[in-house]
């Protein structure tokens, strides 16, 4: 994964135009583990949080996603 970091930000580096002033917002959750095994999980225990989604309650990450048009 690193050695494709540097090809990829220059990649998108170039296809950058100028910001029109509209963007586009979306998110989504990412489950790390199903809400009754949350007192057990360890992996990710610093880091994941409860969050509610459409779809209910979760434990994980949300990812939010920003693209300017």
């Amino acid at each position: 994964m690193p050695t494709a970091l540097v090809p990829l930000c220059s990649y998108f580096s170039s296809l950058k135009s100028d910001p029109t002033g509209i963007g586009f917002v979306d998110s989504t959750s990412i489950k790390v583990c199903h809400n009754l095994r949350i007192h057990r999980h360890k992996t990710l225990a610093g880091l994941a949080c409860r969050g509610k989604g459409t779809m209910g309650w979760f434990y994980g990450f949300k990812l939010h996603l920003i693209v300017n048009h």
